[in-house]
């Protein structure tokens, strides 16, 4: 089946992008490692990295930190992120674009297709820092301190469950917008072609209603092109979710991404620090492959051709 094929050869993908990841900083910088083979190291790197979560020290950092620590400190913030940005977008821009298919040409599903089209084209930084603009309780113009707090409690979710919720929900929204507004377009064009399907025009010549028709026979074609587009732009949020740990100072693993690309000290030395990257390059590509699987296994069982092997079931 393939995807168990992709699932067993996830590993394969992780190993060759974290070879090419320590591979390039070995190659470009090879007076960075004086005395050491190109093979030989790149070996000893892929061995502390894989078998001992070993990445190295930070040269970013006052004391310079293992990397390991830095990034067990971030790893939580990054899931509930990465998490709740794929819930939110995903099921938002799907429900958003099932009720514009059942209210065509409708002031509100104009309203909505208009605010998808604006969520797609206004990049993240841009959207947290004009959020922060308007309703930052300190500098904002509509103050709003119950979800921008000058000092924010970045909890876990089973200790402070309001505080959790409350302080990941802007940042949640501002890193799902895109991802919703491609699956609202996505679905509603799909499901408007859908509803020429024999049995879609069956269904409305049985007087089913409308809105039925739309939910349960026409909408539910949309379901795995959706959710395979999502897995395919798991980069994008990936990327994303860089700009907006930067941008509303979401304490996860990427919020380093800046300082290590030669931010840190621009003037004095601009040096990429290139263990900080190699690290948060091997962790992007986790988090790509696991949104990636996730995406194929929801198709699997929304679409029984993918279910299927030629003569075998899943």
């Amino acid at each position: 089946m393939a995807f168990l094929r992709r699932l067993a050869f996830a590993p394969v993908v992780l190993v060759v992008v974290a070879a090419v990841t320590y591979g390039v900083p070995r190659v470009l910088r090879p007076d960075m490692y004086p005395g050491e083979s190109f093979a030989s190291g790149l070996l000893h790197d892929l061995d502390r990295a894989f078998l001992h979560l070993d990445f190295g020290c930070s040269g970013l950092l006052p004391g310079c930190p293992p990397l390991h620590d830095l990034w067990l400190d971030g790893l939580a913030s990054d899931l509930w992120l990465l998490t709740g940005a794929l819930v939110l977008g995903t099921a938002g821009g799907i429900s958003a674009g099932v009720w514009c298919a059942r209210h065509p040409r409708s002031p509100g599903a104009r309203a909505l297709e208009t605010a998808a089209m604006v969520a797609y084209c206004a990049p993240v930084f841009f959207v947290g820092l004009f959020v922060l603009w308007m309703f930052n309780p300190i500098y904002g113009h509509i103050p709003l301190p119950a979800f921008f707090d000058a000092d924010p409690r970045w909890v876990d979710p089973w200790d402070s469950p309001s505080d959790w919720f409350r302080t990941f929900l802007v940042p949640w929204i501002v890193l799902g917008a895109p991802l919703g507004a491609m699956c609202l377009r996505l679905t509603l064009a799909e499901t408007r072609e859908a509803m020429g399907e024999d049995f879609v025009r069956t269904a409305s010549a049985k007087g089913v209603a409308p809105h039925r028709i739309v939910r349960r026979h026409a909408a539910p074609l949309s379901y795995p092109g959706t959710f395979s587009f999502v897995g395919v732009s798991a980069p994008l949020l990936i990327t994303n979710m860089v700009l907006v740990e930067r941008t509303m100072s979401v304490p996860g693993f990427f919020k380093y991404t800046w300082r290590a690309s030669g931010h840190a000290n621009p003037l004095k030395d601009p040096t990429p620090d290139f263990p900080t990257l190699c690290a948060l390059g091997l962790w992007a590509a986790v988090l790509l492959i696991v949104v990636g699987l996730i995406a194929d296994g929801i198709v699997a069982l929304f679409d029984p051709r993918v279910r299927m092997s030629p003569g075998r079931a899943w």
